[in-house]
């Protein structure tokens, strides 16, 4: 029986063991399969956690996650920023603590029926920020269950709040960007028309509506208006257009006139496209309307404007050439081409200067680099022929940004030639041809502005007068006097002409520009000459006549120093001469201070 006891001991040990063997591993597996799972569902909560806190602040909206008992447990970026706070500053803590004008608690039972019957509660509030600005905020509250990492799930609200003063901002701008979009529209002249598919209905813009003749609204918008407007001569063209649009589903762009509802005929380019879904559905047509009548009148005017140019450029005597930045010859017209000789077809790629001809190097550089025509220039044709033309130049850009320029033109020759004419005789004596008191002036003038203050130039006025030519005249006769003055100028000029000009001042009396030295000595030979020249008689008409002269003198700068004094003082020497009887008198200032005295007041009024 003891070995029976022994037995039965050993085996139930044995089983003991198993069975206990058996537990643990059961338990071991069991404690292994919930950790692996836990961790599973602790990384899917991680992943979950991670992937809703990137969307959470996405959102440019505030938002905020409370329990039910108003305690903060998550907010985006968008709501610490508007706080100034960091996180750990903001969550744990009761969303009453925000500056605002909504107490939770007080409208919580509103809330929570809100919730029951809608899913959602809203409401708009004051945020007083920081900065002491009071922004209105538009507040949605929505349930939200939570589960926890150990998978327990928890009730939440998810309060999102929208900054409405951005929000009235935002509605602004979009507001402006369509009443500007509506204004480019009304600039442009552009209107369109839309065919909705799905709505079946037709969508007038407002200045689809001014373009036809209507107030926006008026008329009832149809595509049997914009037909039946088109002029009576495009409708057969219109008509094909509709057709190949709507039968064919194709684009279509026409040009046609119109008789809108005022009346008036309008250009119009119209555009059809028709726009379809992923199955190829038809789901919309779009036409544009665009007002070119403008376009169309100024491309006629300015055709009208070519032809005119053209012929007014070909059936004148305009010269015209048209040239590049580079000085590149693009054009001429048939004077230009008459005068230079160019044939048309070998005038491109000519420079400038091969149709100006041989310029010396002034006019050159001043065609080159100037293009400034004050003056008109001397044009070489091809016969060797000098025309004078008077220039205007223009610069205009065309279309593809190059520069090209412009010079017309018109021949002064004959002009300059009468002026040259007019200028001689207004500075030449019509009897003697010698230059009168006029050309004395201006050459004095000359030079003085040159040599008026350089005291080591000297000048000399000579003037001469000549006694007895009135006495011819008398007692002969206007022509015979003439013929003495002849002869008489001849004679002096050919003596002393030689010194420098020679000038006829008035009837009786001549004058000589003399540049000199300091020495007096060769104006005295002169004064000498002119006493012997006259000391021969002339003869006319058969008889010898014999004339006096006197000659005064001034000098520069012995007793002048301008251009007044100098042909005052010479004079009032000539007339010294005259009066003393001598051939020459040199002048001085006693002789000024003495004619002064006989002024009458002079003295008096000089006490």
């Amino acid at each position: 029986m003891l070995n029976e006891i022994n037995s039965f001991s050993g085996e139930k040990i044995i089983m003991m063991v198993i069975f206990g063997a058996i537990v643990f591993f059961s338990l071991a597996g069991a404690i292994v399969y919930h950790l692996r799972k836990f961790k599973r569902r602790r990384e899917e909560w991680e992943r979950a956690e991670k992937m809703f806190q990137g969307v959470f602040n996405q959102v440019t909206d505030s938002i905020v996650v409370v329990d039910k008992e108003g305690i903060i447990y998550k907010a985006n970026e968008t709501f610490l920023k508007y706080q100034g706070k960091p996180a750990d500053k903001i969550i744990g803590k009761n969303i009453q603590r925000i500056p605002m004008d909504y107490v939770f608690e007080d409208e919580l039972d509103e809330l929570k029926k809100a919730i029951a019957e809608k899913g959602v509660y809203e409401r708009d509030i004051k945020f007083f920020h920081k900065s002491g600005e009071v922004i209105p905020i538009h507040l949605v509250f929505k349930p939200l269950k939570i589960s926890s990492n150990k998978g327990q799930e928890k009730s939440y609200m998810v309060v999102t709040g929208t900054d409405l003063k951005k929000t009235y901002e935002k509605d602004e701008y979009i507001s402006q960007q369509k009443e500007e979009l509506l204004e480019i529209q009304h600039l442009a002249h552009l209107g369109y028309w839309e065919m909705n598919y799905l709505t079946k209905k037709i969508y007038w813009s407002r200045e689809l509506y001014s373009i036809l003749g209507y107030e926006e609204g008026e008329v009832e918008p149809n595509l049997d208006i914009i037909y039946w407007m088109a002029y009576e001569d495009d409708q057969n063209r219109v008509w094909k257009a509709f057709l190949r649009a709507f039968q064919a589903q194709e684009k279509v762009d026409t040009h046609y006139r119109i008789k809108n509802n005022r009346g008036e005929i309008r250009d119009i380019y119209l555009r059809i496209r028709h726009y379809f879904t992923k199955d190829n559905e038809h789901l919309r047509t779009i036409g544009i309307l665009q007002d070119v009548t403008k376009q169309v009148d100024l491309r006629e005017e300015l055709n009208a404007q070519l032809i005119f140019t053209d012929k007014v450029l070909n059936n004148s005597r305009l010269l015209f050439i048209e040239f590049n930045s580079s000085f590149e010859v693009r054009n001429i017209n048939h004077v230009v081409q008459q005068l230079s000789g160019i044939a048309y077809d070998d005038v491109e790629n000519k420079n400038l200067r091969d149709i100006f001809g041989n310029l010396n190097r002034a006019h050159r550089k001043f065609v080159n680099e100037n293009l400034n025509f004050k003056r008109p220039l001397p044009f070489k044709d091809y016969k060797g022929d000098v025309h004078y033309i008077q220039w205007d130049h223009a610069t205009f850009s065309k279309r593809d940004g190059e520069n090209t320029n412009i010079l017309l033109g018109i021949d002064v020759s004959e002009t300059i030639e009468k002026r040259k004419a007019l200028e001689a005789a207004f500075i030449q004596d019509p009897v003697t041809k010698l230059p009168n008191r006029y050309k004395l002036e201006q050459v004095l003038d000359n030079y003085f502005n040159k040599n008026g203050n350089n005291s080591e130039r000297y000048l000399a006025l000579i003037f001469i007068h000549v006694e007895g030519i009135h006495a011819v005249g008398d007692a002969f006769g206007q022509d015979i006097e003439d013929r003495l003055m002849r002869s008489l100028s001849e004679r002096l000029y050919g003596a002393i002409g030689k010194y420098g000009l020679f000038v006829r001042r008035y009837t009786d009396q001549f004058v000589l520009f003399y540049p000199c030295d300091a020495s007096i000595k060769i104006i005295m030979e002169i004064c000498q000459l002119v006493a012997e020249l006259l000391k021969s008689p002339f003869i006319i008409e058969g008889s010898a006549i014999t004339l006096r002269n006197h000659i005064g003198i001034s000098k520069y700068p012995d007793h002048a120093n301008t251009k007044e004094d100098l042909i005052r003082f010479g004079s009032a020497a000539m007339h010294e001469a005259q009066r003393l009887n001598l051939d020459y008198y040199f002048y001085h200032e006693s002789l000024g201070k003495k004619l002064k005295s006989k002024v009458n007041g002079y003295e008096l009024n000089n006490n």
